[in-house]
């Protein structure tokens, strides 16, 4: 009996542990298998400041980011920043297909593509 307790005690803990952590999400896209996990820094110095911002939870920052104009229509995103200043999210708000299946405009704009 003892011995069932503390597999469950470890179990525990192990959850407690786990459910603890903050990460990236998982890549699902170009635009963040290349963002995710980054500094929020490095991305602002490459591409220039954000155009607003707001507080999420768990003391994260939303940003939106507009740049790299094409025909007068900008890339647009949104990035989740953790308190630590590491984008755990990035998706495109306004974005442009490639007619011919390449990368999309925001993910050639911002090094993703």
């Amino acid at each position: 009996m003892t011995t069932i307790k503390f597999r469950l005690a470890s179990l525990a803990i192990a959850a407690g542990t786990l459910a603890a952590c903050t990460t990236a999400t998982i890549a699902s896209n170009p635009l963040q298998a290349r963002w995710n996990g980054k500094s929020a820094g490095a991305f602002f110095a490459a591409y220039g400041p954000p155009v607003s911002d707001r507080p999420a939870s768990g003391g994260a920052t939303i940003y939106n980011w507009r740049g790299g104009f094409s025909g007068g229509r900008p890339c647009t995103v949104e990035l989740t920043v953790s308190k630590g200043y590491t984008i755990t999210t990035i998706r495109a708000v306004s974005d442009r297909i490639d007619p011919k299946g390449g990368p999309t405009h925001c993910e050639k704009t911002l090094d993703a593509g």
